[in-house]
């Protein structure tokens, strides 16, 4: 609020500043504490409530990571292979089963390499270069399309020569590409060769140059080549692109990449290196999946720690103020006493008690749970491993199932956090409430300067009635002498 500046009382020689300081302060405390002290309430529950919705959408993160994509689906991968000489790897995908096989690694996939020699500082007219390379294939090994929803199995760039470009300024115009193609220069005592890789690997993967001008020496074909170390035009092939070869059990598997998704469902194998030769025949390694109850009990005690930590940041945020002389000291938490919370956490609370049995005599002690005095939970490790060793399915679905108690939690938490839930809804009302504060702030802030004025225009008034009171009892009081 600006104040005005005056001296109120300088005629009369009256302290009114004094006077009207005090009645300012006083109507200011009167009309403005309710309204700040509800501000500051509506300030805390704001913050409260996104505190909540971030340890909700914690907790539904753990919940997540067991209930969606198969999550007690963990799989352990064990093979006989050595550090030194490590053929393959492998990771596991969701739908992953138990298993054992024998897996050698026949080939790894190879990009086209061709080189070229020339003169060294040989520079060249005008030309063109036209590269042909291969289209792109999803992950579901489909060919892209284009705007007409053609497969685009090939894909061409072009490069233009200007006169006098030199080996160097082409192999950076070649370089200045999105599909894939490299070009270095190795620098011998016999002069400049020109290397290029096609980028792309597989049997099928096509390269191909034309060249117009004085590029006409560029010109290759991979399709009119069969091996390496082959000749094609003025250009030596010194790799030959080809896929990646594995067996499994005996069978042959081949892939344009070293990658080898679903050649074993559940599982992606990546080639690193040939298998040893072994009497003339590649060596297998066995590969062996197996559940991996450690890591679904990892995953299991994360929603323990993530369930406690809520029930924690829930009565933190519950805990009552306390009042002194009837005044609140606002020492409690940040929705103190909220209705709504504690008939969320209650519910959270007596779904985790009440998980009655299951056809299989299961319940939430069989597998381990304890519920402690203070509303928290522990898993007991043991008991919950030999839970899914003993009734692996049984206890997944009494807690994943369609009535299961993380899917249960899960449903009742999204009501809470989604996208204009309640909490979104209860976080607009209260900013709404906080806009009208401000806007009663405001209006304060107007009445009171008005009230100022008004008071110092009464107060000068008086100022003015009494000074000249005082000049006329001098002016009388002078005659009298």
């Amino acid at each position: 609020m600006a104040s005005m500046i005056t001296s109120a009382g300088s005629a009369s020689g009256m302290d009114f500043e004094s006077i009207i300081a005090a009645m300012v302060e006083s109507k200011t405390a009167s009309i403005t504490n309710k309204t700040t002290v509800r501000k500051e309430e509506t300030n805390l529950q704001i913050s409260g409530v996104g505190k909540l919705k971030s340890a909700l959408e914690s907790f539904q993160e753990a919940i997540k990571a067991l209930t969606e994509d198969n999550g007690f689906n963990e799989r352990k991968v064990t093979t006989d292979q050595t550090e030194e000489n490590t053929y393959f790897t492998v990771s596991t995908n969701e739908d992953a089963a138990n298993g054992s096989y024998n897996v050698s690694v026949e080939k790894l996939a190879q990009t086209e390499k061709i080189s070229q020699k020339f003169d060294t500082g040989k520079t060249f007219g005008a030309g063109t270069l036209k590269f042909t390379v291969p289209g792109v294939k999803d992950e579901f090994g489909n060919w892209t399309e284009d705007s007409t929803g053609k497969p685009i199995e090939t894909r061409t760039f072009e490069i233009e020569i200007k006169d006098g470009d030199t080996l160097d300024s082409i192999r950076k115009k070649i370089n200045n590409n999105d599909y894939g193609v490299t070009a270095t220069i190795l620098n011998t005592a016999d002069g400049q060769k020109l290397v290029l890789d096609s980028g792309f690997s597989g049997d099928k993967a096509t390269f191909k140059i034309e060249g117009t001008g004085s590029m006409a020496d560029f010109n290759y074909d991979s399709t009119a080549t069969s091996s390496t170390g082959a000749t094609n035009g003025a250009w030596t092939v010194t790799q030959k692109a080809q896929s990646a070869e594995i067996k499994v059990d005996g069978e042959s598997i081949k892939s344009d990449t070293n990658e080898f998704d679903n050649a074993i469902s559940g599982l992606t194998i990546t080639a690193t290196k040939v298998s040893a030769k072994e009497g003339g025949d590649s060596k297998t390694n066995t590969l062996e999946v197996t559940a991996d109850y450690d890591k679904v009990t990892e995953k299991v005690q994360n929603f323990v720690s993530a369930y406690n930590s809520l029930m924690s940041t829930m009565d933190a945020l519950y805990k009552h103020n306390t009042y002194t002389d009837g005044e609140n000291n606002y020492d409690g938490g940040e929705l103190a006493g909220d209705n709504m919370l504690r008939s969320l956490q209650n519910q959270l609370q007596s779904m985790m008690s009440s998980m009655g049995n299951s056809t299989n005599g299961l319940n939430i002690y069989s597998m381990g749970f304890e519920l402690e005095s203070d509303g928290t939970i522990t898993l007991n490790s043991t008991d919950f491993k030999e839970g899914l060793t003993e009734n692996f399915n049984a206890l997944v679905n009494m807690l994943t199932g369609d009535d299961g108690l993380l899917t249960n939690f899960n449903d009742t938490v999204e009501e809470y956090t989604k996208s204009s839930g309640i909490l979104d809804k209860r976080s607009e009302s209260l900013n709404m409430e906080l806009d009208r504060y401000e806007e009663e702030e405001n209006e304060n802030a107007l009445y009171l300067e008005e009230y100022e004025a008004n008071l110092r225009q009464r107060y000068a008034k008086l100022d003015t009635t009494i000074a000249n009171y005082n000049n006329s009892l001098s002016y009388l009081q002078s005659a009298l002498i």
